[in-house]
């Protein structure tokens, strides 16, 4: 098989009598899907041999199950370098710089992350799919999450919908840095606005939908989907604001859409905003990103560093207002 994903388990004692499929759905989490996936390659091993997923496990046995990749031809290689700020077996976080397109999309085959992650991944001699978590604008920069396989994206799926579903009854962590322990993927942007943001934290909860008159844009109407933007102020200059910003609703352009709509549009943002003289871009940037590990449930964080572009103009601003 190529690009094999590999998931081992000793059968805890609160396990022992259980079938084979309890075992692997509850406590791996794996889902059905994928269990059917093994069965049809071979790949449900107990103690070393093939098992069935009626039968009955004991406490030490050694379960393995084990899928092989499907090879996707839909990205074309490109040498395009990106910054990597995390990679293990499972997942890739990386540092997307602005005017990078994510994904390729209609009329646009090269030249986007996705180009340049499947070259570095066949120079290994790897033929997975290209399966990002998180899709930024092209002129938004900073981190992606990216699923090496099938678990990890199925698990990583499941856990930003839950995230984006507003379910969560608070947001992210508290002010001693507690989580939850329901929200297990947390995203916070950097953003650059104009104007002074007059409260020091709040929520914005405002529904958005798409504009009818414009295919690009997006609006706040009340007939549209519920977002929740939480923000707070980092520092105010005299005529612009740094804001760390976390979504609990994942809609297009919601940030972007938010803050134009209180009269504070990111700086540079010529579809909701104006442009600027500083910045040919709007000064967005997904900054920090904490999410719970596939496969060992670890909290992984990973925070990115600002561009160029994003530096010079906040300190020019800063300057500006002294």
């Amino acid at each position: 098989m190529n690009d094999e994903c590999t998931l081992m388990w000793r059968v805890e004692a609160r396990d022992h009598g259980r079938q084979v499929r309890e075992v692997l759905q509850g406590r791996l989490h794996v889902s059905r899907r994928l269990v059917r996936l093994a069965i049809t390659q071979n790949g449900i091993r107990r103690n070393g041999r093939p098992a069935y997923l009626s039968e009955r496990v004991s406490a030490g046995d050694i379960l393995e199950i084990r899928w092989g990749e499907t090879p996707s031809d839909d990205v074309l290689p490109e040498p395009i370098p990106f910054e990597t700020l995390y990679e293990d077996e499972d997942v890739l976080v990386v540092n997307k710089p602005p005017g990078m397109l994510v994904h390729p999309t209609k009329g646009v085959y090269t030249g986007t992350l996705a180009n340049g992650v499947v070259y570095a991944w066949r120079l290994t001699g790897s033929h997975r799919p290209f399966r990002p978590l998180n899709r930024l604008d092209r002129d938004t920069s900073g981190l992606v999450l990216i699923a090496k396989n099938q678990f990890a994206h199925h698990r990583l799926s499941r856990d930003l919908r839950f995230a984006e579903s507003g379910r969560s009854p608070v947001f992210g962590a508290d002010e001693a840095g507690r989580w939850d322990g329901m929200r297990r993927v947390h995203r916070e942007y950097a953003a650059l606005v104009q104007g002074r943001v007059v409260a020091d934290r709040g929520w914005i909860d405002l529904p958005i939908e798409r504009d009818p008159n414009h295919g690009n844009r997006r609006q706040v109407a009340p007939t549209g989907r519920r977002a929740r933007t939480r923000f707070e102020v980092v520092e105010r200059v005299e005529n612009a604001t740094h804001l760390k910003v976390r979504l609990q609703t994942g809609r297009t352009h919601q940030i972007r859409v938010h803050f134009a709509e209180l009269g504070h549009p990111i700086i540079g943002d010529t579809l909701y905003g104006e442009p600027s003289p500083w910045i040919e871009r709007q000064a967005l940037h997904a900054e920090r990103l904490v999410f719970d590990h596939p496969r060992t449930g670890e909290r992984i964080q990973v925070t990115a560093p600002w561009f160029p572009d994003m530096v010079e103009l906040w300190q020019r601003l800063k300057e500006l207002g002294r």
